[in-house]
């Protein structure tokens, strides 16, 4: 005992060599756990990039013997190896195989084609099970020419490198001496215990005093067998459980394995990443391992149905034991700053849809640990999907503020709530090393408040998940006196726990705003504007549809449609921090959309009429067009389709020559340009926009050279870098009655040239941009800038169905870091009776500081896509002064008509019949009911007031709120009235009504059948 107090260091390292895997590995610990067994057998098929349903006719082709050093390419391509164990083999004890192909990721399967499990980088054995068989054990390795994180080439977020070549490192049998391994596990746990648990704690000495003893038991027995079955006799003494530890807090640890469906891989190499890891997962269900797996993101369970249906049934049984939990009830795990409010909820409506299908489940928790920051309407959307609890650890990655909670109530800018909870670790993805176990309990800022606090383990990201190392740990720590109790548990036991105990938890108002990661507001811009251009159109879509009797719009189709955009709103990509090939994938998708939607439209209104328009929104419109080649000024009614009616007008649009420049005028507002193309003066009603001695429409470009996650963050310091540069030309292209139109020109340098259409129409109250560019920077950021005559301590952003304030000043951290947020179709900044709006048609990076907002356009990142936004882009927003508050400014509504401009095409008949009156009210979706019989209408107040609606529908019935995914069970019936129903709204509020008219009642629609609940389409969706 003396030497140990006086060499603890030495001590200490002892036990650390004693097990350590690089020193001393010729006679300590670890070099003796594992015998190399001669005899394995190796094949190669000869059939080339073989995937998911390619296992039968792999079987059946050729196969050339190989051996270690195999090569395989090219990058993400598939390859088939036949694995022979000689039945002599299968009595040995306790039989495994090392696998390792150079760290690319692998699948094993029987000789039936059942999956065994994955192999990797962080997992390369796997047990064989002893068998007396006389006939040789055959099994299947498809090899995918992929890491775990990809393939980058000097880098794990570089772009990949298309010359890897992977090689068979180690492939051959081993026997692993049970003994040996229980005491190298415990010794494991023994120093990690001395290494993580602080010094005062007496629990530090006794593990050190344990771990040295148990060095001592084996070096002076020998190694022999009774020598380890002693040595784990006192480790197993040590580690037992204890039923009253000693401790109030209790770690709840749950496997999971986040496997991010695009990133620096494909999302076909996704679908085999979670075939790997999930029937990892069931293997060890299989063999008797006890814990409990959460599963998310609800299109991998999809893909599992679609492409391995005989393992989808194994774990429909496994979810049925409660041994995996489905969680999350999204689609995807989706970015929540770009996506529409409606694109959110129908992550839910799909999601829940399947899981009830499949599982007969429905998950109440939001799981989305990896997602860069979260939307102030989310706990709305949640509760209006059935979803009660919040996950999530990414704001552990905060850079400049650090976040003051770990299990706390979140509130929305409606005021709904909801129970969130960060796991303390920060981390997703503990391997329940000492180092995790003892931060979770001594990181959470929730101390007294909760005793409760959440683990997740498992290897993440790429996939991977629990290992048995992993469970090895976690049956030694469960319950050490001087450690916290760790529970195998479920997310919803954890959850009810902190219900039942956290009557004193903190409330946290408004956004989630992450301190990082602000460059994917804007990053690969394409992506982003086929996205919105995608929402609008499914508006259209499903607006014609809930007005066709006939059904002739289907649904299945629409169900395609939307899924291609909510797989595509996942959180790496449509932030645009992914490999190329996931762009390319993505505008594979978006092409397909956009011949589906055009396929059902063109049905449609095969026997229409030309020249027609969609409004879906519940105002009408005064807006100039282009029929047959003319500019012409319509107006169209509130909720409607059909031909539009030619309207007049008193307002003229003008350009007039000044002595030194251009104005375009009408009568809401004029604007004028200095001959180059500046902007020097915006007057509304007599009131100046444009800050005193400058101009705006400012076009700048700073360096934009971030400290590491290039195609995801733009740092603070990129504003020191910043260069101007000014028009060189203006040139008038129209002068009106209808439209006044300039063109300026704006040299960019070795950048591209900015030609800059700026539009003023009659009856509109915005001047308008167009910007077209050729964009060939690298790691440059360019963006427009408009000082304005307005003192602000706050600009407002319009996010989902709402809008946030966010600080226009630095006075604290927390304002500092807001220097570049996200917003929707505008952004705002404004006095008690005057305001301008920023709005903008497809980007969502915007800045304010002091009085000058900016809107974000380009960025140009070399990884992990080194062509991200090079090229060709056209890039349109406007600004709009308004006398009066941000309530009375319609802002909302003519941004709206802005991204959503009416487009004369062709149509059948008229859609007509439905109002929806109310200040601030905005009608965001008019459907077909997933039950088949009735409309659902969806809307929102978007301005933060408290008012009523009234709806109106010919011949309407009945009418009932419901939730937003529909179930039967959440309709409350609503009173009607001379087909009218009035509705009360709460700030920012959003709304789920479902009718049903004289002729929905009684019309059962094809797609459903008699069913009252929610159902599925029968002919199976080609979607992600």
């Amino acid at each position: 005992m003396t030497a140990v107090l006086k060499h603890k260091r030495a001590t200490f390292e002892r036990i650390e060599k004693f097990i350590s895997d690089i020193y001393f590995t010729d006679v300590n610990l670890y070099g003796r756990i594992d015998s190399e067994i001669a005899g394995l057998k190796l094949f190669r098929s000869s059939l080339k990039d073989q995937s998911y349903g390619s296992f039968e006719a792999m079987k059946k082709g050729e196969f050339s013997p190989i051996s270690e050093n195999e090569t395989f390419m090219p990058l993400w391509s598939q390859h088939w190896i036949k694995l022979v164990v000689p039945a002599d083999l299968l009595r040995s004890s306790n039989l495994h195989l090392h696998w390792d192909v150079d760290g690319a990721e692998s699948l094993v399967c029987e000789e039936s084609g059942a999956l065994v499990q994955g192999m990797a980088c962080k997992r390369k054995e796997m047990k064989i099970s002893a068998t007396s068989q006389v006939l040789d054990l055959v099994y299947y390795i498809q090899v995918s020419c992929t890491g775990l994180f990809g393939a980058g080439k000097g880098g794990m977020i570089m772009p990949p490198d298309q010359d890897r070549v992977y090689t068979l490192k180690k492939a051959h049998l081993f026997s692993r001496d049970q003994n040996k391994y229980n005491v190298f596990m415990d010794l494991s746990v023994l120093f990690d215990i001395v290494k993580e648990v602080p010094e005062d704690s007496s629990l530090h000495y006794d593990a050190l005093y344990t771990g040295n003893e148990i060095v001592n038991i084996v070096t002076l027995g020998d190694h022999s067998s009774e020598a380890y079955k002693k040595a784990h006799s006192i480790g197993r003494k040590f580690l037992a459980e204890q039923p009253e530890n000693g401790s109030r807090d209790t770690i709840h640890a749950i496997g999971n394995c986040h496997i991010d469906s695009a990133w620096l891989w494909p999302y076909r190499e996704t679908i085999r990443k979670v075939a790997r890891s999930w029937s990892t997962t069931l293997s060890m269900f299989d063999k008797g391992e006890t814990f409990h797996f959460a599963g998310s993101q609800v299109v991998q369970f999809d893909w599992l149905k679609e492409h391995y249906p005989k393992f989808f049934e194994r774990l429909r049984r496994s979810v049925k034991e409660k041994s995996f939990i489905p969680v999350g009830g999204t689609w995807v795990e989706m970015d929540t700053n770009i996506p529409s409010g409606e694109a959110m909820i129908r992550q839910f409506l799909y999601g829940q849809k399947f899981y009830r299908k499949e599982f007969g489940i429905e998950s109440d928790i939001l799981w989305l640990p990896d997602t860069f920051g979260y939307s102030g309407q989310l706990p709305q959307i949640m509760q209006l999907c059935g979803v009660k609890y919040f996950l999530s650890q990414k704001l552990s990655w905060n850079l400049t503020n650090t976040f003051p909670h770990h299990t706390f109530y979140w509130k929305g800018i409606d005021q709904s709530k909801v129970l969130a909870h960060f796991p303390p670790g920060d981390t997703y993805e503990s391997a329940l090393k000492m180092k995790d176990i003892v931060k979770t309990v001594s990181n959470n800022k929730d101390k007294g408040r909760t005793h409760d606090q959440m683990l997740l383990f498992g290897h993440g990201d790429g996939g991977g998940g629990p290992t048995p190392d992993m469970l090895e740990r976690l049956n030694r720590v469960s319950g050490i006196r001087g450690l916290p109790k760790i529970k195998r548990s479920t997310p919803n036991q954890f959850f009810s726990a902190i219900e039942k105990s956290g009557t004193m938890l903190c409330e946290w108002w408004g956004e989630l705003y992450f301190e990082l990661h602000r460059g994917t507001y804007t990053s690969h811009s394409k992506l982003k504007e086929l996205n919105r251009r995608c929402e609008f159109l499914m508006r259209e879509i499903e607006f014609l549809s809930a007005h066709d009797p006939n059904d002739t719009i289907s649904r299945e189709t629409i169900e395609e449609m939307w899924k291609i955009v909510l797989f595509n709103q996942f959180h790496d990509i449509l932030p645009g921090s992914s490999i190329q090939k996931v762009f390319d994938d993505a505008m594979v998708d978006y092409k397909r959309f956009l011949e589906l939607w055009r396929v059902q439209y063109d049905k449609y209104c095969v026997e229409g009429q030309d020249n027609c328009v969609i409004n879906p929104y519940n105002w009408s419109r005064k807006e100039v067009v282009s029929i047959e080649e003319k500019s012409t000024l319509v107006s169209v009614p509130a909720l409607y389709a059909g031909p539009p009616t030619i309207a007049t007008t008193k307002d003229k649009c003008s350009v007039v020559e000044l002595k030194d420049g251009i104005r375009i005028s009408n009568n809401q507002i004029w604007a004028d340009f200095t001959h180059r193309g500046e902007l020097r003066s915006l007057v509304h009603k007599a009131r100046e926009c444009i800050a005193s001695g400058t101009h705006a429409n400012k076009y700048v470009i700073f360096d934009d050279i971030p400290l590491y996650w290039d195609a995801w963050d733009v740092m603070e310091y990129h504003r020191e870098a910043r260069q101007e540069f000014s028009p060189q030309s203006l040139q008038v292209l129209e002068e009106g009655p209808l439209r006044s139109q300039l063109l300026i020109i704006v040299p960019l340098g070795s950048h591209g040239d900015l030609k800059v259409f700026v539009s003023l129409e009659a009856e509109s109250p915005f001047l308008a941009f167009k910007c077209q560019v050729d964009w060939k920077a690298a790691h440059k950021f360019l963006k427009v800038e408009f000082p304005l005559s307005i003192s602000a301590t706050d600009a407002v952003y319009e996010i989902q169905c709402g809008y946030v304030k966010r600080p226009t000043h630095t006075n604290t951290s927390w304002d500092t870091a807001k220097f570049e947020v996200s917003g929707h179709h505008w952004a705002h900044l404004s006095e008690p009776d005057f305001g301008v709006g920023l709005i903008s048609k497809s980007k969502y990076g915007y800045s304010a500081l002091h009085n000058q907002l900016t809107l974000s356009l380009l960025r140009s990142t070399k990884a992990p896509d080194q062509t991200a936004d090079i090229g060709e882009h056209t890039i349109e927003y406007a600004v709009y002064p308004h006398t009066g508050p941000l309530h009375t400014s319609s802002l909302v509504e003519l941004a709206l008509n802005f991204n959503h401009p009416l487009v004369p095409r062709r149509a059948h008949g008229q859609c007509s019949g439905l109002r929806v009156d109310g200040q601030g009210i905005v009608v965001q979706s008019v459907k077909k009911a997933e039950d088949g019989r009735g409309t659902v209408i969806r809307m929102y107040e978007a301005y933060g007031n408290t008012c009523e609606a009234t709806l109106e529908r010919e011949s309407m019935k009945m009418a009932f709120s419901m939730n937003a995914v529909e179930s039967e069970s959440t309709k409350i019936s609503l009173p009607v009235s001379n087909n009218q129903t009035v509705l009360k709204f709460r700030p920012f509020e959003i709304k789920t009504v479902y009718i049903e008219s004289e002729a929905e009642t009684g019309h059962t629609r094809r797609a459903s059948a008699a069913s009252t609940s929610m159902v599925s389409p029968t002919k199976k969706p080609k979607h992600r």
